[in-house]
């Protein structure tokens, strides 16, 4: 769940700068950087899957009630003007949305669920709370299959086969191939293949974060989920960037990020 924040964090500069001019070995911590709705989403995910995990409708209501706290808490950090009108309502009905929003705080379901058929029924659920259009359920679900399947040790042949063969998505091209025709797209259809062809070609956490954000387009969203496959799949995150990320984090951030990760130890002794 780290690689999520830490993409966030990275490329929370640049959204709305552009990256053009920008260098391959930009300063991923700068004053500019910040997190954003991304990382608040996520672990409000976190939360709701800590208090709610085991049961799907008891486990959307803790998403919702986690979402609202914390989004009503951290109120302006980078929301769309939909979710955040939702947030701010006592009306919790879901409101059609494919925007990758549903993608990029799902990274918490993978580490709960033991198998597939239960990492994409967690991920519906913790979608369609705001985001029920099918592009955004499906957004979900292949972001959090794709966590799932790296943590598992699949090959990156078979996360990219998975990808295409369950969700659809054509991921034959390469970032070099659209870095000068993309342009922001903060809807799943028009960002989440790019995200994971970001992590198919790195070579390590940092790589796909980097690659991600210099694409250009919606970068601290493309980032998180890159990040969030890519540390699956790779394992780690080096110590000092893990001091880093912390630094950026209030304490009751903190605090479930720490409480998420007690918990999914205490599930895989289980």
């Amino acid at each position: 769940m780290l690689g999520a924040i830490w993409g966030d964090i990275a490329g929370s500069a640049f959204e709305r700068k552009g990256v053009k001019g920008l260098r391959p070995r930009f300063d991923m911590f700068s004053d500019d950087a910040h997190f954003t709705d991304d990382t608040v989403m996520t672990l409000a995910i976190a939360e709701g899957l800590i208090q709610g995990y085991g049961d799907l409708e008891s486990c959307k209501s803790a998403v919702i009630s986690s979402m609202k706290k914390l989004g009503r808490k951290y109120p302006d950090v980078g929301y769309g003007k939909q979710f955040h009108q939702w947030l701010e309502s006592d009306d919790s009905r879901p409101y059609g949305s494919c925007g990758n929003g549903s993608a990029m705080r799902v990274s918490p379901v993978a580490y709960c669920c033991h198998n597939l058929q239960e990492v994409e029924a967690y991920a519906k659920a913790t979608a369609e709370v705001s985001h029920n259009h099918p592009e955004g359920i499906k957004g979900a679900q292949a972001v959090a299959a794709a966590i799932y399947l790296a943590r598992k040790g699949a090959t990156k042949a078979e996360i990219r086969y998975y990808m295409t063969q369950r969700f659809g998505y054509k991921l034959s091209f390469t970032l070099r191939d659209i870095k000068d025709i993309y342009q922001f797209d903060a809807t799943c259809q028009g960002s989440i293949p790019q995200a994971i062809v970001a992590f198919l070609e790195s070579h390590h956490v940092e790589s796909a974060i980097r690659s991600a954000v210099l694409l250009g387009g919606d970068t601290d969203t493309q980032a998180s989920i890159a990040g969030a496959i890519a540390e699956a799949y790779y394992g780690t995150i080096p110590e000092n960037i893990v001091k880093k990320i912390y630094s950026y984090l209030p304490n009751d951030l903190l605090t479930i990020q720490e409480n998420f990760e007690r918990f999914i130890a205490n599930l895989e002794k289980e």
